[in-house]
């Protein structure tokens, strides 16, 4: 009897730790990002250096935030990023109001110029050139606390509480300025002290102590709205330049000098070559999910830019589409555009709202079209039709092909006028 030997031969992908951690840093949303890089930044990285309370800072607002904002939940898809674009402006009209010396108006410009949109005082301010740059004006020399006068007057300013240097920092500044009352100053600092050390919860709290707290802003610069809804960040911003629209890393800077910091770190204290290893992958990691995210974000920008200008509709863009264009594979489009979140037009939106399932998929040919667009074009051609002979499903598609290229099936038709609660044809007739 003759044997047969069936043989199955399978190829199996053998995902290394490295590459496991790369996968699951492309799914990380920005707030789980940003607590990987701070575990090697608090390992590696002083936390008096400038950049690394810069970046604390950031994770403190949405510690405080969260606290606040424990018992609401977001349900917006999309909402309005409610900060003040014109924070500089505003604080350089009060400060050229202010009765301080023309040197002390010279400092404050200067000071003015490094306070970001959220008002934070960067970390990039230098103190010296400031000096350098009284000295050479006026031929004056200041002192870094005549400077840090300066600031104390800016952030008593309205927003009260910028040009902070740390989250606690501001805080403290608006309870001695916005409680007249010396028991409760007393009490919201040291409410913001236990925050801060993650001491208390917000539940535990007593009515008056919320109410104590409802009168802090967590970002000077942002308005009421940031009261009633949590912090977001959002992992990309589309900024507008001439009349192009360019997609940026949210705080690219930033990361890039943690990452160099922590690589310093690693290189000055390593003793052999397995050393600061895992924490090195993270940082490759860390670095290609931005790298991909920005890619991502592009393609879809570039396919969206007449929905953006308000100029049109959402087009077909499906997963696929961006993979052929990053050369990247489908799944990892997926991680990648799961959980993040773009700033476009003063809005915080989910990257996934951008694409839009193509109808029409298997036909290879005819427009592509979406859900919404196509739900419109049959609304428009029943809108049109004769009352007296309404048109059959299988006329809407033929009017579908002949009108706009739309290549559908009879039953898809049926599917989407039955969504838009339109009757048969038969039901439709007078």
């Amino acid at each position: 009897m003759k044997q047969k030997l069936n043989q199955k031969q399978s190829l199996k992908l053998s995902l290394t730790p490295h590459l496991k951690k790369q996968i699951e840093l492309l799914s990380n949303s920005n707030e789980e990002s940003k607590k990987e890089l701070l575990v090697l930044v608090k390992k590696y990285l002083d936390k008096k250096e400038k950049p690394v309370r810069y970046f604390q800072d950031l994770i403190d607002i949405n510690k405080y935030s969260s606290f606040i904002n424990s018992e609401i939940f977001l349900e917006k898809k999309t909402f309005e990023n409610s900060q003040n674009s014109d924070l500089q402006d505003e604080l350089l009209e009060q400060l050229n109001l202010s009765n301080l010396k023309e040197y002390q108006i010279l400092i404050g410009h200067y000071l003015i110029d490094y306070i970001d949109n959220e008002g934070r005082l960067s970390f990039e301010v230098d103190y010296s050139d400031i000096e350098d740059l009284v000295k050479e004006t006026y031929s004056l020399s200041i002192s870094k606390k005549e400077i840090n006068q300066v600031l104390g007057k800016i952030q008593k300013f309205d927003p009260v509480g910028c040009g902070y240097s740390s989250l606690e920092e501001s805080l403290l500044i608006q309870s001695e300025e916005l409680y007249e009352d010396v028991i409760n100053k007393k009490r919201v600092k040291n409410l913001i002290k236990e925050i801060g050390k993650n001491t208390i919860k917000y539940e535990n709290l007593d009515q008056e102590d919320k109410k104590l707290l409802s009168r802090l802003n967590f970002l000077p610069s942002y308005n009421n709205l940031v009261k009633e809804e949590s912090y977001i960040r959002p992992d990309l911003v589309v900024k507008k330049q001439n009349e192009n629209f360019v997609v940026v890393l949210n705080d690219k800077f930033l990361n890039e000098t943690l990452y160099q910091m922590i690589a310093n770190k690693i290189n000055d204290l390593k003793k052999d070559t397995d050393v600061g290893m895992e924490e090195k992958n993270i940082v490759v990691g860390l670095k290609k999910r931005e790298e991909s995210l920005v890619e991502v974000g592009k393609v879809i920008i570039s396919h969206q830019i007449e929905y953006i200008k308000g100029k049109g509709p959402l087009v077909p863009l499906g997963l696929s589409d961006i993979a052929d264009e990053c050369d990247l594979s489908k799944s990892t489009i997926s991680r990648i555009v799961s959980s993040k979140l773009i700033e476009i037009n003063n809005k915080i939106t989910p990257l996934s709202e951008f694409l839009q399932r193509k109808i029409n998929s298997k036909s290879k040919i005819g427009a592509d079209t979406t859900a919404k667009q196509l739900e419109e074009k049959i609304m428009k051609i029943i809108t049109d039709e004769d009352p007296n002979l309404p048109l059959s499903d299988e006329k809407i598609r033929n009017k579908l092909s002949q009108e706009y290229e739309i290549e559908v099936a009879r039953r898809t038709v049926a599917k989407y006028r039955s969504v838009l609660n339109i009757s048969t044809s038969k039901k439709r007739k007078i």
